[in-house]
């Protein structure tokens, strides 16, 4: 699905940013950035649920 593709370059943009920002010694950012990230991973295992569910109602008819 084209929003489950969405989230996962967002999984990658954050690591890379969080990676970032330990290197520039900011760890209040990467603290900041590691919650989205979970927030993000979290949306793309609801949004793999969802996909996996509609294969399996599909896969019943």
């Amino acid at each position: 699905p084209p929003r489950q593709a969405v989230e996962h370059y967002e999984i990658t943009r954050y690591g890379t940013l969080i990676a970032w920002a330990k290197q520039l010694g900011r760890s209040d950012c990467a603290n900041v950035l590691a919650k989205n990230l979970k927030e993000e991973e979290a949306t793309d295992r609801k949004l793999t649920e969802i996909a996996e569910s509609k294969i399996n109602l599909q896969a019943a008819e």
